[in-house]
């Protein structure tokens, strides 16, 4: 494995390529993903995600791109919570209403430590961070691992946590997948795969409103493109224009969750995962940065947000897993993503 280390001011970038030619660059501000190149069916090396070219707008960027998110994924309704019985009132950071992927003062926008911990089958870049009690009860400890094998194209991100108080913990990572090719093309010819049978119906704040069987629309038991329903009126008249829901896991003890393809590159994304739940978000509102090392200038549906977690707003809904942190308990769950070709 090759690893090159590079800081700019206070924030450290760790390149890992591994024996598949598959470059994987991370960063300390907000644990996450700043890169990544996988081989197309061709061998033709290039970048599967959406990175802004500005450093200002990838540590900013309310777009959360490749970030890890916490202390909580995902809206919140009204912007409160309740945890044994007593009321949290959180940022109002979407719409003004509602509170967002943890607020402006979430994980995603702070810089983690970092120790990088080799083995003869993969390399575990380990993020750590200390978030102090702020509007929600109890210091939360942050261990993100980012896991890099050695000889198949494969990363596990392990997200562990712990907490000297009951709080609520719902963390995911929020990498923009585009399997064409250094975002030659949109995604809508993508097709794509969940193996779930429920989907949550979302209100027009884009608040989880119910739970329901998925119908042909939320469909994606088995695959198709992503184009297919996307620009029907349930859609298109909703304020999500696209997919931005939450799918529940069919089986709960199957860890495969998705599938994702790009007929043309030949690339495949799976996505195995111990949560309960996926989070599909379709590009719906693109931000009018220039993207990538190439700048590219990208539209509606440029991108598919895989997001695996807990139900979103679950604190504030009935028979869900509310996502509970309690002191004392450890928190941990995973992504893991294979990249193959077809």
């Amino acid at each position: 494995m090759e690893i090159d280390l590079k800081k700019i001011e206070d924030v450290s970038f760790i390149t890992l390529i591994n024996n598949r030619n598959m470059e994987v660059t991370l960063s300390t501000l907000g644990a996450s993903f700043y890169n990544l190149k996988t081989p197309s069916r061709d061998g033709k090396v290039e970048s599967i995600i959406l990175t802004p070219s500005s450093l200002n707008d990838f540590y900013y960027s309310d777009g959360y791109y490749g970030k890890s998110v916490g202390r909580f994924s995902g809206r919140i309704d009204k912007a409160r919570c309740v945890i044994n019985d007593k009321e949290y009132v959180l940022e109002k950071n979407w719409n003004g209403i509602n509170s967002l992927h943890g607020g402006y003062k979430g994980i995603s926008f702070q810089n983690f430590d970092y120790e990088i911990e080799e083995n003869k089958e993969y390399i575990d870049v380990v993020f750590t961070y200390l978030e102090k009690e702020n509007l929600l009860p109890g210091d939360v400890s942050y261990n993100i691992v980012y896991r890099v094998y050695q000889n198949v194209n494969d990363i596990r991100v392990i997200f562990n946590a712990s907490t000297n108080k009951d709080t609520l913990v719902n963390l995911t990572n929020h990498a923009y997948f585009n399997l064409s090719g250094d975002l030659k093309e949109n995604c809508l010819n993508h097709n794509l795969q969940f193996f779930c049978d429920k989907y949550t119906r979302l209100n027009n704040e884009l608040i989880t409103e119910s739970i329901d069987e998925v119908n042909r629309v939320m469909d994606f038991r088995n695959k198709h493109k992503l184009k297919d329903y996307i620009y029907d009126e349930s859609l298109q008249k909703h304020t999500a224009y696209g997919y931005d829901h939450c799918w529940m896991k069919e089986d709960k003890d199957e860890p495969l969750v998705a599938i994702l393809e790009d007929e043309v590159s030949g690339r495949r994304l799976k996505v195995s995962t111990s949560y309960p739940s996926i989070v599909c978000y379709s590009g719906c509102y693109p931000k009018d940065f220039d993207f990538n090392e190439n700048k590219v200038k990208i539209d509606q549906y440029h991108s598919v947000c895989l997001e695996c977690q807990y139900i979103p707003n679950g604190i504030n809904m009935e028979n869900v897993d509310k996502s509970i942190l309690k002191q004392g308990e450890k928190y941990s769950h995973y992504i893991h993503y294979s990249f193959e070709t077809i």
